[in-house]
């Protein structure tokens, strides 16, 4: 595998021309955020695909729930009703709040009826790069994709710089990710730090028992994975076009108010490109007269959007292999 020349936007989409400058202010943007390379204590290396030259040898694909494992932990394990409200009730405005795995989604709702759901796994940092290279374009975007009238002011703040916060993106809709822990920076950061931890273990358990102590799906599932990649002593980064992405959405269980199954085309992939997506939507077709809270999941109605949440899994893709010229 040759150098890369440019890093590739989230899933390869393309917000602007193909000979737009942006791409280039982007690769350097995630370029940034990537150490030259950070070596382990027994061979293995978190490297940057931009700076180190590596034969790749394997692909891993690394993926978790996107339900939030920490409103189960410790007080809710045993109430599934209270923690599916206490998700759905994140303040997104918050940027602490509890959809902490990579993972975010905004429930629609006429009166009291679920009407639609959208999950994403956009990165903020993508849409405040976006807007220093041209505000217009977010406007552009928002309007598409969230069908409203949403005028340039809604969308910054009063030094004119891009508000994360933006009523569209927190109290009357969702584009991207919030929480202060969602960021593309902490993603690489995560999967970049195990190169520090012991590479002589025998196993996951012996690295660090630590990582079965966090609260998250996502930190335990990538440090575990990550670390025996450089346990082998390979060369370790993550996967262009690098980004957090939605893998898959189970359908089962889910039925209509006939007890018939509800069809998997209720599921529709809104935003991005090549089976990689970062938006998610779910909804009934208007014309059955019925809505998503009419629905049912293995017996049960649906009343939030966390339980349509538990049955999708978000991850994100590593590579593996040497170094040209290393001999293993």
């Amino acid at each position: 595998m040759s150098l890369i020349t440019q890093f590739d936007t989230p899933a390869s989409i393309k917000d602007f021309d193909d000979d737009s400058d942006f791409y280039e202010k982007w690769h350097e943007f995630v370029k940034g955020l990537i150490a030259e390379e950070t070596p382990g204590p027994n061979g293995g290396h978190f490297y940057n695909p931009a700076e180190v030259d590596v034969d790749i040898i394997g692909e891993k694909t690394i993926s978790w729930m996107g339900f939030p494992r920490r409103v189960l932990l410790p007080n809710l394990r045993d109430n599934k009703w209270e923690a599916y409200r206490t998700a759905d009730n994140a303040n997104r405005k918050d940027r602490g709040h509890e959809q902490d795995e990579y993972f975010e989604w905004y429930v629609h709702k006429d009166d009291d009826a679920i009407t639609r759901i959208t999950f994403t796994t956009e990165l903020h940092n993508y849409y405040e790069e976006m807007w220093k290279f041209d505000p217009d374009k977010v406007v552009e975007i928002y309007k598409d994709t969230l069908d409203k009238p949403v005028k340039k002011d809604d969308l910054m703040n009063g030094n004119g710089d891009y508000d994360i916060l933006n009523r569209w993106n927190t109290t009357d809709g969702i584009m991207h990710f919030t929480q202060d822990i969602n960021t593309l920076g902490a993603a690489i950061g995560l999967a970049e730090e195990m190169s520090m931890f012991p590479l002589d273990a025998a196993n996951n358990y012996q690295a660090n028992p630590a990582f079965a102590t966090y609260t998250t799906s996502v930190d335990p599932r990538v440090d575990y994975d990550v670390h025996m990649l450089l346990r082998k002593k390979l060369y370790v980064s993550l996967q262009e076009p690098i980004g957090i992405y939605i893998f898959g959405w189970d359908n089962s269980g889910i039925a209509q108010p006939d007890g018939s199954p509800a069809p998997i085309e209720w599921w529709q992939p809104k935003r991005g490109s090549n089976g990689k997506v970062m938006r998610l939507e779910y909804s009934v077709p208007k014309a059955l007269g019925f809505q998503v809270s009419d629905l049912t999941i293995g017996g049960h109605e649906i009343q939030y959007g966390a339980q349509l949440a538990e049955h999708i899994t978000v991850g994100i893709v590593g590579s593996a292999g040497t170094q040209k010229g290393q001999e293993n």
